[in-house]
């Protein structure tokens, strides 16, 4: 919309940052819950070699001559084999405290939180390399090769590396292995940043209701940002969940996630829309309409304006074919059929230089958001401002 010189002032900008704040707070959470770790792993266990030589063959049945072999050693001598060149002594007492805590936690007794923390799937034990007590133990494996500790008490720690790449990420099916709270170390941020997003949108001030201007309920209002922010949150967050990897997304699975996020722009369109009639104030004075949103404060004097019509505004072709073109994929059908049936309802006046003015007065469903907006058009009428029956339809992404 054009300037119109000497009545446009600064509006309540205060409900852009209302939307933008939380909603990047709550996309950066999802972001981060899903961001894998680049840090080496290590799968770790207290090693019982007279068992393990026990159940060797055990499990699926099929042998080797070098595990027959194996298997008939006395185990002083298999453990000797299967260790050689491959073990570091591990002396003093950080060793001794690193493998009791470890000893408890396969046992299901986990000492403290931290390393709760480290138990993944199949009650398996992993740690970050950096965290083993020396270096040596670790340094030079590759993914899967191994190396053992020998504490001076003849216990053997295994500590097996764990370099996560694309092939430990099943499509849909996630990563198996490590547990979340190393795998992810950015999931600890999530549930704060959320928070911080709800402090932010009740904290920030709301304009003050004022007596004889036209304004949107306030229920409505957190309504839609709830529903535009659930529509946004859910698409963007839904190839991060396929991929269970947020690089992954980005890189590798692009098209997928391009699609999603696409669809996304649906709930940041709502989000407009909510931040719209957050803002949004009609006040109908004596000379002139005086309309107050969340980008500026604009006055209309009736003199100005040529004619008053009807109105509506649908969303763009290109979103209803983009929402059902995933419904054909599968998912989204009943999101498809609510962006096809979405229609603002309202009045379009048009001023006497050309410019236009549109006020909508329903949602996107077609129910009153505006309590008396029917004194709008009589108002205009009484100001003997012509009115138009022909209805005017346009396709956008918002309300302004």
């Amino acid at each position: 919309m054009n300037e119109l010189p000497g009545i446009r002032s600064r509006g309540n900008t205060v409900e852009i940052w209302r939307r933008v704040v939380p909603t990047v707070l709550v996309l950066t959470a999802a972001l981060l819950a899903f961001l894998a770790t680049t840090r080496p792993l290590v799968r770790i266990e207290v090693v019982d070699f007279k068992q393990e030589q026990q159940d060797m063959g055990s499990f699926y049945g099929i042998w080797t001559e070098e595990d027959r072999r194996l298997k008939m050693l006395p185990v002083a001598q298999y453990i000797a084999e299967v260790t050689e060149g491959k073990t570091v002594a591990a002396r003093g007492a950080t060793w001794q405290e690193f493998v009791a805590a470890l000893r408890f936690t396969q046992e299901g007794n986990p000492p403290n939180r931290t390393w709760s923390l480290r138990t993944g799937e199949w009650d398996t034990v992993y740690a970050y390399a950096a965290d083993v007590p020396d270096a040596r133990v670790t340094e030079g494996l590759s993914d899967g090769d191994e190396r053992y500790a020998l504490l001076d008490d003849g216990t053997y720690m295994r500590a097996v590396m764990v370099k996560l790449d694309e092939g430990d990420f099943g499509l849909g099916s996630g990563l198996h292995g490590p547990p979340p709270a190393l795998a992810y170390p950015g999931r600890p941020w999530t549930l704060g940043l959320l928070a911080l997003a709800v402090l932010v949108y009740v904290l920030l001030p709301w304009r003050r209701r004022r007596a004889g201007v036209l304004s949107v309920a306030r229920w409505r209002v957190v309504l839609g940002d709830l529903v535009g922010l659930m529509l946004t949150a859910v698409f963007f967050t839904m190839p991060l969940l396929i991929t269970s990897n947020t690089v992954l997304a980005v890189t590798s699975y692009w098209f997928l996630t391009l699609i999603f996020w696409l669809i996304a722009l649906l709930g940041a369109w709502a989000l407009q829309v909510a931040a719209f009639y957050g803002g949004l104030e009609l006040e109908l004075a004596e000379d002139r309409l005086v309309r107050t949103t969340y980008t500026w404060r604009e006055e209309y004097p009736y003199s100005s304006m040529s004619f008053v019509q009807p109105a509506v505004q649908r969303p763009p072709r290109w979103l209803v074919i983009a929402s059902w073109l995933t419904a054909l994929s599968g998912r989204g059908a009943g999101n498809a059929l609510i962006v096809s049936g979405m229609e603002y309802q309202g009045l379009r006046i048009v001023m006497q230089d050309g410019r236009k003015l549109e006020l909508w007065t329903t949602d996107q469903l077609g129910g009153s958001t505006m309590a008396g907006s029917v004194a709008i058009l009589e108002r205009l009428r009484a100001a003997g401002v012509p009115v138009i029956e022909d209805t005017a339809v346009s396709n956008a992404m918002g309300v302004s």
